[in-house]
C-alpha cells in the first residue's frame, strides 16, 4: 500500500467524531501517513455525491448514534462497490452487523474507535475490498465466457443446418469472419443468430 497513493474520505457527524480517525490516519506526529489525500466531511446527507465526485479508495464513516437512515445510506454506498467502506459505530441496532456484511462493508467496528486501531483496520479493509473486487471480476469474466460459448454453439448449429457444414467448418467460418472484420467470434455468432431469427 505504501507504493500506491491513497485517497480516504472520512465522514462523521462533527469534528469530535472524526478526529480519532484523522489522528489514526496521520500516523505518529503526522509522519508516515497512510493516505496522500484525506478529505473530512461532517454530515452524511450528500455522502454518495461526495464519493462520486472524489472517487476515494475508501470511506471511513463514524456514527455516534444508530440512526437507521444514516446506516442505510452507508450500506447503500457499500453495495455500490464504489470503494472500500469502513464503519465505526458507538452502538448499532440488532442485526446491523449482518446487514453490514451483506452490503459489503469491509470492516464494521462497534465501540472500538481508537486512533491506534484505525490504520490496521483500514489496511485490512482495503485488502479485503481488493480481494472481493478480484472475485467479482473473475465471476463476471466466467459468466461472459459461458455466454459467449453458448452463442458460438448456437451459431455453429445454425451454420451446420443452413450450409450443411461440419461442426469444425462452422467454427472455422465464424473464426474467419471474426478475423476479417476485426471482431470477437461471439459478436459474429450473435450476428448469425440475429440474421437467422429475422429470416424466420
Amino acid at each position: 500500500m505504501a507504493n500506491k497513493p491513497l485517497s480516504i474520505l472520512v465522514a462523521g457527524p462533527d469534528a469530535d467524531a472524526t478526529r480519532p480517525v484523522e489522528d489514526g490516519l496521520a500516523g505518529a506526529g503526522g509522519r508516515d501517513r497512510i493516505a496522500d489525500r484525506i478529505v473530512v466531511v461532517h454530515g452524511f446527507a450528500d455522502l454518495a455525491v461526495r464519493v462520486a465526485a472524489l472517487a476515494p479508495d475508501a470511506v471511513v464513516a463514524v456514527l455516534e448514534t444508530s440512526d437507521p437512515a444514516t446506516l442505510d445510506g452507508v450500506f447503500r454506498l457499500a453495495r455500490s462497490g464504489a470503494c472500500a467502506v469502513v464503519l465505526f459505530a458507538d452502538k448499532a441496532p440488532p442485526g446491523a452487523a449482518a446487514q453490514a456484511a451483506e452490503a459489503g462493508v469491509a470492516a464494521f467496528v462497534l465501540d472500538g474507535l481508537h486512533p491506534a486501531r484505525v490504520r490496521p483496520i483500514l489496511e485490512t479493509a482495503l485488502a479485503r475490498y481488493a480481494a472481493f473486487e478480484t472475485l467479482k471480476r473473475e465471476r463476471d469474466e466466467a459468466r461472459t465466457q459461458l455466454a459467449d460459448r453458448k452463442l458460438i454453439e448456437r451459431a455453429k448449429g445454425i451454420l451446420m443446418q443452413q450450409k450443411s457444414l461440419t461442426e469444425e467448418a462452422a467454427y472455422n467460418a465464424l473464426r474467419k469472419a471474426a478475423m476479417k472484420q476485426g471482431r470477437r467470434i461471439a459478436d459474429i455468432a450473435q450476428s448469425v443468430i440475429t440474421a437467422a431469427e429475422i429470416e424466420l
